[in-house]
């Protein structure tokens, strides 16, 4: 009987110290995406702003092992579009896309961020005379922090793209530009 007890109090702090150690567990994830543009045919002026945020966090604390661990995510999407012009047709057409993803499990040490920007556009004149143009800006950062009893660690990582192109000019004429930027960013 003392053979079995020993056993058996060994599988208890063993099943009671597995199931602590990864009590706290976050993950979390976004997506931030907009469209933007103008159009003028023949005469005329067009402006255009499309403004768009992200706020993800998370805090969470496990009182077995006194850990208390944050997570969180800010980004920013501006779009402008602007176009004038005489006689022609002046186009700009606009796409951004911002994802962003964290995990952390303090109790083995994992922390993981990944944060990605996809800007695409279109600035197009098509005869006449005038102008056209588009700015995107994509601005994130994310952060980890974990602290225990023994210490703490923190991750911190922010990515900012811009992306701005323009088409113009004086009677007649065609004039294209296709703009596009990709940026990410990752910690483990």
């Amino acid at each position: 009987m003392f053979k079995g007890f020993a056993v058996s109090l060994t599988l208890l702090l063993f099943v009671a110290t597995a199931g602590t150690s990864a009590a706290l567990f976050q993950t979390q994830g976004g997506i931030l995406g907009g469209t933007n543009g103008v159009t003028v045919v023949g005469d005329g002026a067009a402006g255009n702003i499309n403004a768009l945020t992200m706020d993800l966090s998370q805090l969470g604390t496990d009182a077995l092992t006194h850990t208390t661990a944050f997570q969180g995510t800010t980004g920013a999407l501006l779009q402008s579009a602007g176009a004038v012009g005489m006689v022609g047709l002046f186009d700009v057409d606009q796409c951004g896309v911002a994802l962003a993803g964290q995990t952390q499990i303090p109790a083995v040490g994992y922390q993981n961020q990944d944060l990605n920007a996809l800007l695409n556009q279109d600035v197009t004149k098509v005869g006449g005379q005038g102008s056209a143009l588009g700015l995107q800006t994509f601005l994130g950062v994310q952060t980890q922090l974990t602290f225990t009893p023994w210490g703490g660690s923190a991750n911190v990582q922010g990515i900012g793209v811009s992306l701005y192109d323009a088409v113009g000019g004086g009677p007649g004429g065609s004039t294209q530009v296709a703009g596009g930027a990709n940026f990410s960013a990752g910690q483990l």
